[in-house]
């Protein structure tokens, strides 16, 4: 028997990475049990798990706990797949139950553990390189969030599929898929919208929410925002405005899409945001930094200690003074491909930078030309799906 262990941690990983190499690895027939394990985050929803084992290609889905407390198989192959999470996981994990180590990553760590490493494009391969790691220790397999991206209609097409009338125009906002994001985001992001619906004629927001969002602390934080919706689940925000701001759940890709702007916090879907070639505006508030999860020893400092809302706020503030870019198209390519704002911020502050870009069509125009410094290829996955299968034959 083969078994594949897929460790992985947040959202983001668990859709971006994971899905479309379980469907590559499903598609290419390998012949292992697949299991997929959460690694603790900082970052999860909680919903990775149940998420996971929905994935075409993942056979089960459980924590690294559970997992761990599993004896090691006696007969048969076995990998460890790593896609995100601290390696020290993998490392015990392949030690456990004697199986080869790979790791998706952008940089060269655990050398004398780590069998083969996938790295996402020629930056990193370059890096693997000065480090001295052997060409055949590393496969360099492109951007895996691009695989995860779906073909998609053309936009008109797409905002007929919605129901969006001839004339109109969609404006996505998107809250992202870590629960510190999404429990005050999506309030601010619907605030905002109505102020761009009141001012702006024939528009739309649309809403796509993750699939591994936890929809109670969704509806929490709706409440926290004065927000009253449409259905058991908040299917479109009631108010008495111009337009209609509904919620997308399933076909977030299309969503973003059919739109003429992307409004959207730092993450994944900032990539895959301009894979699609909508013109993107990404906005970070730090309103309740204290809030935000940090990595390392800074990150398990308990609120509730004297202090500890003040010394995290500072932190945050710190790391983000020292980041020039944090969305992705701004970070691969060392340039302000997208406009990026971050710091204190109010739903009429947003909005206000949302109505400036729309008055603007050449600065939309000048965006989407820009994508063209970034490398949209496809494959990621299948490349790693047929190393995985070569090295568990």
């Amino acid at each position: 028997m083969k078994e594949l262990y897929i460790l992985t941690n947040s959202p983001g990983e668990v859709s971006g990475w994971v899905k479309p190499t379980a469907n590559a690895i499903a598609d290419a027939d390998i012949g292992a049990n697949v299991t997929l394990a959460v690694l603790p985050c900082p970052y999860a929803s909680g919903m990775e798990k149940r998420y996971g084992e929905e994935i075409r290609g993942v056979d089960s889905a459980m924590t690294f706990k559970s997992l761990w407390s599993l004896s090691a198989p006696k007969t048969g192959r076995r990998l460890v797949l790593q896609m995100g999470g601290d390696p020290m996981f993998g490392a015990a994990l392949s030690a456990k139950f004697r199986a080869k180590w790979t790791i998706y990553t952008a940089r060269p760590r655990w050398r004398s553990r780590v069998d083969h490493y996938f790295v996402p494009d020629e930056m990193a391969a370059e890096r693997f390189r000065k480090a001295r790691i052997a060409e055949n220790k590393f496969t360099m397999t492109g951007n895996l969030m691009f695989d995860s991206v779906p073909e998609c209609a053309p936009r008109e097409e797409l905002k007929k599929k919605f129901g969006v009338p001839e004339g109109e125009e969609i404006i996505s906002f998107l809250s992202g898929s870590r629960p510190f994001e999404y429990r005050t985001g999506v309030g601010i992001f619907v605030h905002a919208a109505m102020k761009v619906l009141d001012s702006a004629k024939n528009y739309n927001a649309f809403l796509p929410i993750a699939p591994t969002v936890d929809e109670g602390l969704l509806e929490r934080g709706l409440e926290d925002a004065g927000l009253q919706w449409v259905g058991e689940r908040p299917e479109e925000i009631l108010w008495n405005g111009p337009g209609r701001i509904k919620f997308i759940r399933g076909n977030s890709f299309e969503a973003m899409k059919a739109s003429k702007l992307a409004v959207a916090l730092p993450g994944t879907n900032n990539l895959q945001i301009a894979s699609l070639g909508v013109p993107l505006l990404m906005v970070a508030p730090l309103n309740e930094a204290e809030n935000i999860p940090l990595d390392g020893l800074p990150g398990l400092i308990p609120l509730s200690v004297p202090g500890a809302k003040k010394l995290k706020r500072k932190l945050v503030m710190w790391f983000n003074s020292r980041e020039e870019f944090v969305s992705l198209p701004n970070r691969i390519t060392g340039m302000s491909i997208v406009p990026e704002h971050r710091g204190i911020m109010t739903p009429d502050m947003i909005a206000d930078l949302v109505l400036d870009l729309l008055g603007s069509p050449e600065r939309l125009e000048k965006i989407t030309e820009n994508y063209s410094r970034l490398s949209f290829e496809r494959g990621a996955a299948a490349k790693i799906a047929s190393v995985v299968g070569g090295m568990l034959n």
